[in-house]
């Protein structure tokens, strides 16, 4: 199934849907409680092979013969007046968040074909995703992946048969024009008990990219599915103050983004020597030669697909520009903690000497960073 988490959100990046990863009461449509009807008449009906007409779910009901094939047939069938039951329709709470992705992230246009994801926790918005992407004169196909099931897997299942994608999923990534995402799973201290076997189950995840931008699949990861009771127990955060924070933000307009952004994409593209300084003891200078800078404004457009950027976030609000890569020199004092897998990294402190990271520490939980710097590759230590 599409695309899982392997830890917290962190960056602009769009590419790493696994590197960047409520339990929600169903609200869905609701039906008033209808008084009771009176009875109006009593028909006993007996014997077998004549044609009668049974409620819908008195039909059900007598499809598998009470006392087998052969045995007489006896019912007592109550007709009952039809109730006046007016109809309701009970607005979602995701409505604003679906029509945004729907609109506006992705333009989703009649006759597309849209693929929607989603764990168990993430299932109330995702059922409004789909109803929108329907609304739209869209095609949507709901993924599910059920939590139980998937720890159960992780914990008894060989590596080998962990993080397996069938050509019956690759035919319908193939085959969709857009794709949204709410992450999971809803537990993140289950992601570190299951340790490097969740690395196993997620070992797809750089193939799933490859194919979606080759497909140019328009997608979606809406953060609205980090926010779970787990996660906000173990930060200890405000679920529903949290809740409401990211839901709110989920619904901007991305426009309203591009606008306010454009000014800081304009500075940050041209060319010049910065200065970041802080009484927290940042005191951090690089060089700006150019490059232009990118905007994480929610929007996937035909220019973004064509730099094979597929995949937007929301909440958005994110601007980014690459330095020179030799040009990094002094200390930046991280002035937030950082979240990761249900425990917090505070105090971090980073080096850096000709563009080259020489040091770095934490005041919390620094074997986490040195655990993740000892198993990364490549140029790892290049700003």
């Amino acid at each position: 199934m599409g695309k899982r988490i392997v830890d917290e959100p962190g960056g602009p990046s769009r590419e790493g849907h696994d590197r960047h990863h409520l339990i929600h009461a169903w609200r869905g449509r609701q039906e008033a409680a209808a008084p009771e009807p009176k009875m109006e008449r009593l028909l006993l009906l007996r014997g077998q092979g004549f044609a009668r007409r049974r409620p819908l779910h008195r039909r059900l009901a007598m499809t598998r013969p009470r006392y087998g094939p052969i045995a007489r047939s006896v019912e007592h069938v109550f007709i009952r007046a039809p109730a006046s039951r007016p109809e309701e329709t009970t607005m979602s709470e995701y409505e604003a968040l679906a029509k945004n992705v729907i609109r506006r992230t992705l333009h989703i246009q009649p006759k597309e074909n849209v693929i929607v994801e989603c764990w168990n926790h993430g299932l109330p918005i995702a059922t409004e995703v789909v109803y929108q992407a329907r609304a739209a004169g869209a095609r949507p196909m709901l993924l599910f992946e059920d939590e139980d099931t998937y720890w159960r897997s992780v914990k008894t299942l060989p590596e080998s048969k962990l993080g397996q994608v069938g050509s019956h999923e690759w035919k319908a990534i193939g085959e969709a024009d857009g794709y949204v995402f709410i992450p999971g799973p809803a537990d993140i201290t289950k992601i570190r008990e299951a340790g490097k076997k969740y690395s196993a189950a997620t070992a797809y995840n750089d193939e799933w990219y490859r194919r979606a931008k080759r497909n140019r699949l328009r997608g979606a990861r809406l953060g609205l599915g980090y926010v779970t009771e787990a996660r906000a127990r173990s930060y200890g955060f405000d679920l529903p103050a949290w809740r409401e924070m990211v839901l709110a933000a989920s619904s901007v307009d991305g426009q309203q983004i591009v606008r306010t952004g454009r000014n800081v994409t304009k500075a940050l593209a041209k060319k010049g020597r910065i200065e970041i300084s802080h009484s927290n003891g940042t005191q951090f200078s690089c060089d700006l030669v150019g490059n232009p800078a990118g905007i994480e404004d929610g929007i996937i457009t035909k220019e973004d697909l064509d730099q094979g950027e597929n995949m937007a976030n929301l909440p958005a609000g994110e601007a980014f520009v690459v330095p020179d890569v030799k040009s990094g020199d002094g200390t930046i004092v991280f002035d937030r903690p950082i979240a990761w897998l249900g425990r917090w990294i505070r105090g971090v402190r980073v080096a850096f000497d000709g563009g080259r990271m020489t040091k770095f520490s934490a005041s919390e939980n620094e074997d986490l960073i040195r655990t993740e710097w000892a198993e990364a590759t490549g140029p790892k230590d290049l700003l």
